[in-house]
């Protein structure tokens, strides 16, 4: 990125005001010079999450959330860098540069054909020739308006009639095999998605970035996916999120469903917050992606066997990020979400979802009534209790959880609650032993300086922690960290081009972050306690910071308020020890 770039992305930070862009998603009260609300990226009902409109960042002292208006929209919104900048420039008026770096030019042509592969499918589907895709989609009892709203298609048998199409478009055939929508083997042409009625799959701004498709023939596999590119994951997206992420963000609620199918059916309903994995085991890339949008989701799976344990997958990913899951629970007569409204109504549809339980409770209570031993029984319950209290990052919730099950389990399986409390505890802190003797090693050996190098070396080496790979320049006190991060946060060419960009000197220190990150990179336990290392440090610096302040400190008030912050921060220490 040229230097204009850079200059491009101050002149937006400057001209934004950070308060009113979180007072969009967060409730703010000023305090003093600074604002705080309760913080959006974890659950708390004591504040502590404050921006401050002189320096345009905000800093949340419970979870460690920090960075400046840009990593706010990424973290919150799941935006990438690119997205945020639009946005914001948009809004105070600005125009960005004029790019000419070939990658992000032949990422726009992929979408424009991945856009126009979508259209000819569609109208092929609406054609004379698409009766057997249309036929397909009536008996399921998809309507024409839910069709135009997915933009659903029907891909010929003959792959050359898209090929004429696209080249009418002005596509080469470079481009069309580059983009993976046809491919040219042994001098025939050949279309992934012939003869399947075609989903396409859009990202949440509705550029289309993938295909879904469902065979008519009985062929292998049922469900075939567009592969997986720079463009499109199918682990990193969700179907139908760019349909029902209004609804989602309204409601305050997202039903996470399996399949195509499931999705569509329910919008057809009009229960219209209802998004799927795309038919692959979730992860937790869509975990984080609907955290963005929403802190409950309702799992609505379907009913069988492999269901459950897909359910129980997707309840310990969103519990991780923090989520309330609930679990939803239809009649034995469906097997999912599209057979049940194809069969009941909306309003009985939708009294379920009101009536889903909490899945741990879900969970707990089913495997008391599953025909297990009772050594099984008891051994399975443990498990899932302790997994879930594991996942919980606040130590109240843990101790709610703990609380609130313990006496339920007892009191069904007939065994002493303290007998059950012990075991528990025994397997948390034998869990947690090992991550302590990291955590001690870190903190003995790490200093601000090196807990910088390294947790650049990761940002480099794009570490697939979301705190530490959106950290903000101001997040480092290293003035050439703060320029290296400045230019990478813009950077689309690879890691070897960046580093050529910088002298000698600059160059050697580079490399070592990069060094030093590699130790950890794959170390995924022990980030999170070099990232709360690093949280640690920032509070004892913000703390000596105050206390300097406060010794030139004459008026009362002003004084009353640092000895406020600065004890609250303390307490805040005392927590994270």
């Amino acid at each position: 990125m040229s230097l204009a770039w850079e200059d491009f992305v101050e002149e937006v930070k400057q001209r934004v005001n950070i308060v009113d862009v979180i007072s969009r998603y967060v409730n703010l009260k000023k305090t003093g010079k600074n604002y705080v609300g309760l913080c959006p990226f974890h659950q708390e009902k004591t504040p502590s999450f404050y921006v401050s409109p002189d320096k345009g960042l905000y800093h949340c002292f419970g979870c460690g959330a920090a960075g400046d208006v840009f990593s706010f929209l990424i973290n919150y919104r799941n935006l990438t860098f690119r997205e945020a900048l639009e946005e914001l420039a948009r809004e105070v008026g600005l125009e960005l540069p004029k790019k000419d770096e070939r990658i992000s030019a032949e990422a726009n042509i992929f979408l424009e054909i991945n856009k126009a592969v979508a259209t000819f499918y569609h109208i092929y589907l609406n054609s004379k020739y698409g009766a057997e895709g249309r036929l397909y989609l009536k008996k399921r009892g998809v309507s024409s308006e839910i069709q135009e709203k997915f933009l659903l298609g029907y891909a010929p048998l003959n792959p050359t009639l898209l090929l004429k199409y696209l080249e009418k478009k002005g596509f080469s055939k470079d481009d069309i095999l580059k983009a993976k929508v046809l491919y040219f083997i042994k001098d025939e042409w050949k279309d992934p998605f012939a003869g399947r009625v075609v989903f396409p799959i859009m990202n949440p701004r509705g550029k289309v970035i993938g295909f879904g498709g469902r065979t008519l023939t009985g062929e292998e596999p049922k469900y075939l996916n567009s592969p997986e590119s720079d463009l499109f994951s199918k682990g990193k997206n969700l179907y139908a999120l760019y349909q029902a992420k209004e609804s989602i963000k309204k409601e305050g609620e997202a039903i996470l469903v399996e399949g195509y199918m499931d999705a569509i059916s329910l919008h057809q309903a009009g229960i219209t917050n209802a998004v799927a994995s795309l038919g692959t085991a979730f992860t937790s890339h869509q975990a984080k992606l609907l955290k963005s949008y929403t802190n409950k989701v309702i799992l609505g799976y379907d009913q069988d066997s492999a269901g459950y344990q897909a359910g129980k997958r997707a309840l310990s990913l969103l519990e991780l990020e923090g989520l309330e899951v609930y679990w939803l629970s239809l009649p034995h007569d469906v097997k999912d979400p599209d057979e049940f409204v194809q069969k009941y109504s909306k309003e009985e549809f939708l009294r379920f979802v009101k009536e889903s339980k909490p899945s741990l409770d879900f969970l707990i209570e089913n495997t008391l009534n599953l025909p297990m031993n009772f050594k099984e029984k008891l051994e399975e319950i443990i498990e899932i209790l302790t997994s879930s209290i594991l996942r919980s990052k606040n130590i109240l919730v843990q101790q709610e959880k703990i609380k609130q099950y313990l006496p339920v389990i007892s009191r069904k399986l007939g065994v002493p609650e303290e007998g059950l409390q012990r075991e528990i505890q025994k397997r948390i802190f034998s869990d947690r032993s090992y991550r302590n003797n990291v955590k001690i090693e870190i903190t003995r050996y790490f200093g601000v300086s090196k807990t910088e190098e390294v947790l650049l070396g990761l940002i480099l080496l794009k570490t697939n922690n979301s705190q530490i790979r959106n950290m903000s320049p101001e997040d480092f006190s290293f003035p050439l960290y703060q320029e290296v991060l400045k230019k990478w946060r813009i950077w689309e060419g690879t890691l070897e081009e960046f580093l050529n960009l910088w002298d000698e000197d600059k160059r050697v220190l580079i490399d070592r972050a990069i060094s030093s990150g590699e130790e950890f990179i794959n170390q995924e336990e022990v980030i999170p306690f070099l990232w709360d290392h690093f949280q640690k440090l920032r509070i004892k610096k913000e703390i000596n910071k105050l206390i300097e302040e406060l010794s030139k400190v004459e008026d009362p008030a002003k004084e009353k308020e640092l000895m406020e912050e600065i004890y609250f921060l303390r307490s805040l220490l005392e927590v994270k020890d």
